[in-house]
């Protein structure tokens, strides 16, 4: 009775993330959204919480409206984004996107003081080029390419719980 409990159990994590993976490579917009809601609710109740931290050590602290403040900035920023989830991914990838584009900028100056070997340098001008252009294709269109970064998670958790599945399945044999 016991294996079967086990293989049922390790493979529940598995099909959760084979789900998972469908759900994002055929509903890329569901997927941001509900990454965006579960968010934005965690940074509500953590706002909540500060709030309440602030007035229970009030007697206490002098510094105590610190923690309001804190409490209230995260309240309106967990509305802000409740109201529109999809706002905090296109903003993360926009982020991404300019670090893609900082980051091939400063490959291509490496590249460009070819103080590495022939191919270490080769490879360094190919992935500066990348960069720089993923960058810019991101900070272009933002919010298409958190769809498209969604598509990906989903092609890898898709794998992740195909694997995850399998090997449960085969270990408790």
């Amino acid at each position: 009775m016991r294996k079967h409990l086990n293989v049922g159990w390790g493979s529940l994590n598995g099909l959760l993330a084979i789900v998972f993976g469908l759900i994002a490579l055929f509903f890329p917009g569901i997927t941001l959204a509900a990454l965006g809601i579960y968010f934005a609710l965690a940074i509500l109740i953590g706002g909540v919480a500060l709030i309440a931290s602030a007035f229970r050590i009030k007697p206490r602290k002098s510094k105590w409206y610190l923690l309001l403040i804190e409490g209230i900035i995260g309240i309106f920023i967990g509305a802000i984004i409740l109201a529109r989830p999809e706002l905090v991914a296109t903003v993360f990838v926009t982020i991404l996107g300019i670090w893609a584009f900082i980051l091939g900028l400063v490959f291509l100056v490496t590249w460009g003081k070819r103080r590495l070997p022939p191919f270490s340098n080769t490879f360094v001008l190919i992935v500066s080029i990348l960069s720089i252009l993923m960058g810019v294709l991101i900070i272009v269109d933002p919010f298409e390419s958190t769809r498209v970064i969604t598509v990906l998670i989903g092609f890898y958790v898709l794998v992740y719980g195909l694997f995850s599945f399998i090997n449960s399945t085969k270990i408790y044999r």
